[in-house]
């Protein structure tokens, strides 16, 4: 099956081209640097990780963006706040943004651009604007006229859509959005010099410019959360496209929501969830797996319970794995069954990763069973560490280095053995007290075909 993604210009599952036959660009609206990043804003960084898997599961070479906001009123506002300096502010949680993705194994991006880095850009950018009559300045402040875009309202039907803003400001129309802002008493020393005074650029630009810069103003894919569609695309898009003459993106992806009961988890609401703890309470694996077990386009509440599914999930995997030998399964020749086929066509179906879990799952009670009669052959043996491999290079969840058997503590071979005995005896229900005192030790036991099997816990 080819890739098919759900495009929000179109609203409807589309066959992926892209512009060169092999190198697929991407850009993905990354953090606002004033604060650490919660569980919900991860959804949408381990998305963009999800499709970067996904392309490169189907041959394509990516070149992947995703921006670092460190120009906003929010980090303003925490420079103020603190007493601190700009870039004291965002460049501590720039750090916290990179070491929470790396724990979760996201993949690294070829450019993480930082907006401070394109302001001279970004001027020379809003001066075309004005010079080609799709922007004006009052006062210091200079707006997007968009009425002088026709096509502006690509995702939305601003009719319907369009909020009255207040016009304090006298814009020509009170929906023009603000390319540059004029200096304010409380921006303290963060500004820039231009030719419209001293002034800082708005956000919409800021995205605008850092793809244009980077991309030539032309992606294949642009992505980011559902609250992103409108108004922050459509006025990153109209900058470009007025200048340009042609589509910014071709594709647009945007991920759902992760709820905390059932509104959006934001900080302003103080209804989020920390990453950082959840990653020390319960693992990354954990973690990662948890944000990928839904389809990104599916609204998702917060929950511990899926958390600890999520857990058991991994567990059973771990579990199964070590029936297998694990050396050089990175160097394993990936051939492709019929389940294999299976699995890559719930990806390339709209990277529907809760399919393609399912499809996995069902693959592994299938070899289980064969286990537990004893009927594996080397052809299964083949088609599993395959299918390891291949899930693995999507969900990234199993160390298979880490796999291999401990050496198991004599207190916890002891009630393995005196389990043992109370099984050849029938005394079942002294092996569930054994097999629960094991538990409580760290270590899951299994009984298989060959005997009893032990799995130390994470």
């Amino acid at each position: 099956m080819n890739l098919k993604l759900y495009n929000s210009l179109s609203s409807k599952k589309e066959n992926f081209r892209p512009l060169s036959n092999k190198r697929v660009k991407t850009y993905g609206c990354g953090p606002t640097v004033y604060n650490d990043p919660h569980i919900g804003n991860f959804r949408t960084f381990v998305f963009y990780d999800l499709l970067n898997r996904v392309l490169k599961m189907n041959g394509y070479n990516t070149v992947t963006a995703v921006n670092i906001t460190d120009i906003d009123d929010k980090i303003i506002d925490r420079v103020n706040q603190e007493n601190s300096s700009l870039k004291e502010i965002t460049s501590k949680y720039e750090l916290s943004f990179k070491e929470i993705s790396h724990s979760l194994k996201i993949l690294p991006n070829n450019h993480n651009p930082r907006a401070t880095e394109y302001v001279d850009e970004m001027i020379e950018f809003i001066q075309t604007l004005i010079e080609k009559n799709f922007a004006y300045e009052i006062d210091g402040n200079v707006f997007f006229d968009i009425e002088s875009y026709p096509k502006y309202g690509k995702f939305v039907n601003i009719d319907d859509e369009l909020q009255v803003e207040d016009n304090e400001l006298s814009k020509k129309n009170v929906n023009d959005f603000t390319l540059w802002k004029a200096k304010k008493d409380s921006d303290g020393n963060i500004f820039w010099n231009s030719q419209w005074g001293k002034g800082r650029p708005g956000w919409h630009t800021e995205c605008a410019v850092m793809i244009k810069t980077l991309f030539k103003g032309q992606l294949d894919i642009h992505c980011g959360g559902i609250d992103l569609k409108f108004p922050h695309h459509e006025n990153e898009s109209a900058q470009i496209e007025a200048i340009q003459g042609h589509n910014l993106s071709n594709y647009w992806l945007h991920a759902e929501h992760l709820n905390m009961d059932d509104e959006k988890m934001s900080k302003s609401l103080g209804n989020f969830v920390d990453v950082n703890s959840l990653i020390k309470k319960h693992g990354s694996s954990v973690v990662r797996l948890f944000l990928l077990s839904a389809h990104y386009r599916t609204k998702v509440s917060f929950s511990y319970k899926k958390l600890d599914e999520c857990k058991k999930m991994i567990e059973k995997i771990e579990r199964f794995a070590q029936n297998f030998d694990l050396h050089d399964i990175e160097n394993i020749e990936l051939k492709f069954s019929s389940q294999h086929h299976s699995f890559i066509n719930s990806l390339n179906d709209d990277l529907n990763t809760a399919e393609a879990i399912g499809v996995f799952f069902s693959f592994l009670s299938e070899i289980n069973k064969k286990i537990a009669n004893n009927s594996l052959n080397d052809s299964d043996k083949e088609k599993t560490l395959i299918f390891l491999k291949l899930f693995n290079s999507i969900f990234d969840i199993i160390d298979f280095d880490n796999l291999e058997s401990k050496e198991t503590p004599v207190e916890v071979q002891d009630l393995v053995n005196s389990r043992q005995e109370a099984r050849k005896n029938l005394d079942w229900k002294m092996s569930d007290i054994l097999r629960d005192k094991i538990e409580s030790l760290g270590w899951h036991v299994e009984d298989t075909a060959d005997g009893q099997k032990l799995i130390q816990k994470k």
